[in-house]
């Protein structure tokens, strides 16, 4: 994998990431005011991708996704594993990253436009 490519999958799983946090974030708060990350005990340092199964489960974040979506950000994260161990993804998982991220971010403005 080539140098640039590799740096611009990392740069689109942290749009992913700013976008998946801009959700959580915009959803959570709508509920349960300012003090939900003390309700549900997140706690900083913790990655967001290990959390996501968790947290959409939550009720206020159920109908965010549709189980396709759900299924994809599963895949996201093995991309994201696989990138961790610095290992080289496949151009296919690329595309499925890049399309992600054009899928949330729109998403995201949806949502905090509402």
């Amino acid at each position: 994998m080539k140098k640039e490519l590799l740096f611009e999958s990392y740069a689109l799983l942290f749009e992913i990431e700013l976008a998946l946090v801009g959700i959580i974030e915009k959803e959570m708060t709508r509920h349960f005011g300012h003090l939900w990350r003390q309700i549900f005990f997140v706690e900083g340092g913790t990655l967001l991708c290990d959390n996501l199964p968790l947290f959409f489960r939550l009720s206020p974040l159920q109908d965010i996704f549709t189980d396709h979506e759900l299924h994809e950000l599963c895949i996201l994260t093995d991309i994201k594993n696989t990138l961790n161990q610095q290992s080289t993804i496949s151009q296919n998982d690329f595309h499925h990253v890049e399309r992600l991220s054009q899928q949330l971010t729109t998403k995201k403005n949806l949502l905090l436009f509402i």
